[in-house]
């Protein structure tokens, strides 16, 4: 009987030995470098034109859409007259920090091809100023992702 007390007390040391903390999942996660995701924002920043688009979700989109559309119509023509060839089906993810001045900086860009990336990150760095973004009514830098269909950008820029 001792035998089945003492392995069952092993047993249960080694259970709360290796139990995992609980997380405050209330509270938006900040990253190292200091800055939150868009998505868990109290207020995200928006391109103008976009802060009376609805709901949170309606401004990012609406953001979003305007991000898109400044990159068709800033592309350089040769150059996605070059690349649409090379990128059947091809996405290109960007991601940059928004700071609390609604300035861009750390952009980067993940494709296939090495001229597109390049161009991308060319206009990206040159898009108009963000409003701040306000978490619980402070002024954050915001880490903003977003992903395009290369084939689709490029044939949009091309018609434009």
């Amino acid at each position: 009987m001792k035998k089945l007390i003492i392995l069952g007390l092993m047993c249960l040391t080694v259970q709360f030995g290796f139990a995992q903390k609980s997380t405050d999942m209330s509270s938006p996660k900040v990253s190292p470098n200091g800055t939150m995701n868009y998505s868990v924002m109290d207020n995200a920043p928006q391109l103008s034109g976009c802060e009376n688009a609805g709901t949170a979700q309606q401004k990012n989109k609406c953001t979003s859409d305007k991000i898109e559309t400044f990159i068709q119509n800033a592309i350089n023509k040769d150059i996605a007259r070059n690349v649409l060839d090379t990128t059947k089906n091809n996405l290109v993810y960007i991601r940059f920090i928004v700071t609390k001045q609604g300035s861009v900086k750390n952009v980067g860009v993940r494709t296939n091809n090495p001229s597109l990336k390049r161009e991308i990150i060319r206009i990206v760095k040159t898009l108009p100023s963000f409003s701040s973004g306000t978490h619980q009514g402070v002024n954050v830098d915001v880490s903003y992702v977003v992903n395009l269909q290369a084939n689709k950008l490029l044939k949009n820029a091309i018609k434009n």
